[in-house]
């Protein structure tokens, strides 16, 4: 199928589901086909673009050039000079931005609903809440309007909707996809993550997001105190600093987990099976957030 085809067939789904809150900033529908055109004719012609025919979206606290970053507050909005470098490498791949989608706003949540632009339902029931923070990325890759989507987790705002609506979501290692061009709810523990339905779809993505080897790690804090030096002499840390300035688990540590590992397994350990969320939406502002549920008094 070819790029243009796949296009008229994500606006034919958007349609099909109306889903409006999703999106904060769904790109026209001639300005996209206009881009996959183009991207056809360069397969055509023999250029090697390993994401063609891919279509994303992009969580609107992420750079998109063109489209403004809202982090769901309107009163910030700004327009970026450039796509942020992890939306970049997947345009240089030849995937195409569908549009911006709804969160938290800031980032701020982990319920969807907590945004001026609509409370995001879920994908499976639309009466339930969607998780958040990234919310409209989740939900538009698991009502299959695109193929993968761009989101942010600080404190699980990748992982809970990826859970809420039964989807692959894949939170890189800090540092192994560049966070620039993101709106930063906290910079030292923010990551760029990736939906999709399947986990071959998210390892692609990731594979075109993650940079070389060092080059964008956050700096590491100092080198704990030298024995002794601390107040509280008993505590240990369980890693070793090398030269290079990276953690090395000790080997004690590394024993113990595996043993810990072997047991677990031989007793037939598994993790529990998700419940359905029972949380029930309630529209943004009226709704109050708090722990487990939603309340409009």
């Amino acid at each position: 199928m070819s790029t243009l085809s796949r296009v008229r067939a994500a606006y034919a789904r958007v349609a099909a589901v109306d889903r409006p809150e999703i999106w904060i900033d769904l790109r026209s529908r001639a300005d996209v086909e206009a881009e996959a055109a183009v991207t056809d004719e360069r397969v055509a012609a023999g250029q090697r673009l390993p994401l063609a025919g891919r279509l994303f979206a992009v969580k609107g606290n992420i750079d998109v050039h063109g489209l403004a970053t809202t982090a769901g507050c309107p009163a910030y909005a700004y327009l970026p000079e450039a796509d942020a470098p992890a939306v970049a490498r997947l345009r240089a791949a030849g995937a195409i931005v569908l549009g911006t989608t709804n969160l938290d706003q800031f980032a701020t949540g982990l319920v969807g609903t907590r945004s001026p632009y609509g409370a995001v339902r879920g994908a499976y029931d639309p009466a339930r809440i969607s998780g958040g923070s990234s919310a409209g990325s989740a939900v538009a890759v698991a009502l299959g309007i695109v193929d993968f989507a761009l989101g942010t987790d600080t404190a699980g705002s990748g992982r809970v909707p990826a859970a809420f609506n039964g989807i692959v979501g894949l939170k890189p290692t800090r540092g192994l996809v560049p966070t620039t061009g993101t709106v930063p709810a906290c910079a030292s523990l923010d990551c760029v993550t990736v939906f999709a339905r399947t986990l071959p779809e998210a390892e692609q993505a990731l594979a075109h997001l993650a940079s070389p080897p060092g080059r964008d790690l956050p700096p590491l804090p100092s080198a704990p105190p030298a024995r002794g030096a601390s107040r509280s002499r008993r505590c240990r840390s369980s890693a070793s600093w090398t030269r290079a300035g990276a953690r090395r688990t000790r080997p004690r540590w590394s024993t113990s987990w595996r043993r810990a590992s072997r047991s677990a397994r031989s007793i037939s350990a598994r993790s529990p099976r998700p419940r359905r969320c029972s949380t029930r939406v309630r529209s943004w502002p009226s709704a109050t957030p708090r722990w487990g549920a939603l309340s409009t008094s």
